[in-house]
């Protein structure tokens, strides 16, 4: 759930390209401050040809391509018009200082030389005991062919188990990528050095699969993933298939291990166990809290949150909604200005209409009835630091209600289970770890109990 949290800069999505081309003969980087501690980092690469792509490493997107306007000694001015966006600024030796505007917002950015690769000590490197290759997953029942890696140990026999990766919601490539982080990409790799094969895939619509994402919901997605199970099945090279997601994909983990035609064991990492209106409601307290919110008042908006979505989950919408209407749903509107300018903030969910079918079905879907249906055996991880997923809301509930699995709290790990100090999204890309070591080595060894090897 993380790229739905980073708000106002999602324009830089990587389905606008995710293949960088020709090297940069040079590149600049910074930091695009979005206020709040929030910020995101832009790679702006000049080829020898004057021509110029843009990249957001923070959100795996690479190669934007950009227009160019100006390119001088000392002054560069660039359009990107997928994004509707543009970028002016003066250059000097060692900086270029500008301005980038998009959507009528207008963001202060200094780039300097390089493009500010950080250290990403997990990510696989060459030479590798086992071998990857491409594949093509069609899934006639959702429209989408999904592309993927199926990752091999070089010691492969029919009795290796292979794993089907599932990301997290929004459009994510089929390492998980983001914040120059390829979590999956380093469960794979882990996952082969211990005798286990893996699949990880774009999702639909996203890299190189194709498919309408635009409209998909999560039973879109846990479609996509089953049709990924159904198909490593009907390959016959192994002898049992699980099922690993993280986020949106752990809560897919429930529901296909809940299904007639299920994985023989499923991992679900940070899957929330509570209806996404609980998620939300969690989430807002947190942000307006780190703004500075008093948490009474907090608590009173995010009451108010909750009985706007279950008027939204009834199909209702406003084109008008009057400052008595709002009162109603938030009766701390006029107490001060700060609760004036929250509640304006609710005006607008109001009185829109119930028509984005991923929101709509993840602040309606509970995952109770998945989890006590749950029949294969299932590890469930936490984070300790997670403020997305918080194991205060989800633990114990999925342990009542899926006492079969195995459900555990790694202390000191955030969302993306990474030994953290804040937990807060920003703290993700400064963080140089992109897995705790000791999750890696929790799944191998469920992996291995669940199927008889130990």
């Amino acid at each position: 759930m993380i790229r739905r949290v980073i708000i106002g800069l999602a324009f830089l999505c990587a389905s606008f390209g995710m293949h960088a081309g020709e090297a940069a003969a040079e590149s600049w980087w910074g930091r695009l401050e979005l206020g709040q501690g929030r910020s995101l980092k832009l790679v702006v690469n000049i080829s020898a040809d004057s021509s110029i792509t843009l990249d957001s490493p923070d959100q795996g997107a690479r190669g934007i391509p950009a227009v160019t306007r100006v390119l001088t000694g000392d002054s560069i001015n660039f359009v990107i018009p997928k994004l509707g966006a543009d970028f002016a600024g003066r250059r000097s030796s060692d900086r270029i200082d500008g301005v980038f505007t998009q959507a009528g917002y207008i963001f202060s950015l200094s780039l300097k030389p390089g493009d500010g690769k950080v250290n990403r000590p997990q990510t696989p490197q060459p030479p590798f005991p086992y071998s990857e290759r491409e594949v093509t997953v069609e899934n006639p029942a959702g429209g989408s062919v999904l592309s993927g890696t199926l990752c091999v140990p070089n010691d492969y026999s029919f009795r290796t188990p292979v794993v089907v990766l599932v990301t997290g919601s929004g459009l994510q490539n089929r390492d998980e990528e983001l914040f120059e982080h390829k979590p999956f990409a380093v469960i794979a790799d882990y996952l082969a050095r211990q005798g286990i094969a893996s699949l990880r895939y774009d999702d639909r619509g996203m890299g190189r699969s194709t498919g309408n994402a635009f409209d998909a919901t999560t039973a879109d997605f846990a479609s996509d993933a089953k049709a990924v199970v159904d198909w490593l099945r009907n390959q016959h090279l192994f002898s049992s298939v699980g099922l690993l997601g993280h986020s949106e994909g752990g809560q897919i983990a429930y529901m296909l291990a809940a299904g007639a035609s299920t994985p023989d064991f499923i991992i679900s990492v940070a899957g929330p166990s509570v209806k996404g209106t609980e998620t939300i409601k969690w989430q807002n307290k947190v942000a307006l809290q780190k703004s500075g919110i008093p948490e009474h008042v907090a608590d009173d908006f995010v009451a108010a949150l909750g009985r706007v979505f279950d008027y939204k989950l009834e199909g209702h919408g406003e084109t008008i909604v009057t400052d008595e209407m709002l009162s109603e749903f938030y009766p701390q509107l006029n107490d001060d200005a700060t609760t004036r300018k929250l509640g304006a903030t609710l005006r607008p969910v109001l009185e829109a209409q119930p028509d984005n079918p991923w929101m709509m079905y993840f602040l309606n879907y509970d995952a109770a009835e998945d989890l006590r249906a749950l029949h294969v055996p299932a590890l469930i991880i936490y984070g300790s630091k997670d403020l997305q997923v918080p194991p205060h809301l989800n633990l114990e509930r999925a342990r009542e209600l899926a006492p079969t699995a195995l459900v555990k709290e790694f202390d000191g790990l955030n969302h993306m289970m990474q030994h953290a100090v804040t937990g807060n999204v920003e703290e993700y890309g400064q963080i140089e770890e992109t897995i705790a070591p000791e999750v890696l080595e929790e799944m191998v060894s469920f992996i291995a109990h669940a199927l008889g090897w130990l």
